[in-house]
């Protein structure tokens, strides 16, 4: 991906802030939630989404327009905020879910290769779900504090 469409981290604290809040907010809002030093440099950061098309300005500050979807590694649902392996782990657990379940119903047999690669497919899920999870907390409370 391009850098010009990438987001850093700062940059997408404020978008993260903006979504959560749900409403508009001035440059001093966001300068002041996210301990910024300067206005300057939370306009920086809000000029920089709206040029991407995240946010829009209007008379009562900027505010989030894509609310859902996925962005960086996070998977934004209205004011829910998970990392992207959320879905990763969602699929590969249902999926283990079914073969277990088929198996003690008998509908289909028990094979070695299948428990691996589906036990292997679930753990692997659960560590990124956890390393995602563990980095999107520390960075949403960077914002809150």
């Amino acid at each position: 991906m391009s850098d010009e469409f990438r987001l850093g981290e700062t940059t997408l604290r404020v978008y993260l802030l903006l979504v959560r809040e749900g409403r508009a907010m001035s440059i001093r809002e966001v300068q002041k939630a996210l301990g910024f030093s300067s206005p300057g440099q939370a306009y920086h950061h809000l000029e920089r989404l709206r040029l991407l098309g995240l946010v829009i300005r209007d008379s009562d500050g900027y505010r989030a327009v894509k609310r859902d979807g996925v962005l960086e590694g996070v998977l934004i649902v209205r004011t829910a905020i998970l990392p992207r392996a959320a879905f990763y782990l969602g699929f590969s657990s249902t999926l283990t879910t079914a073969y277990v379940i088929g198996v003690l119903l008998r509908l289909t047999r028990l094979d070695l290769f299948a428990v691996v690669a589906l036990s292997s497919l679930l753990v692997f899920s659960i560590i990124e779900f956890n390393d995602q999870w563990v980095k999107l907390r520390r960075l949403l409370r960077q914002y809150r504090a």
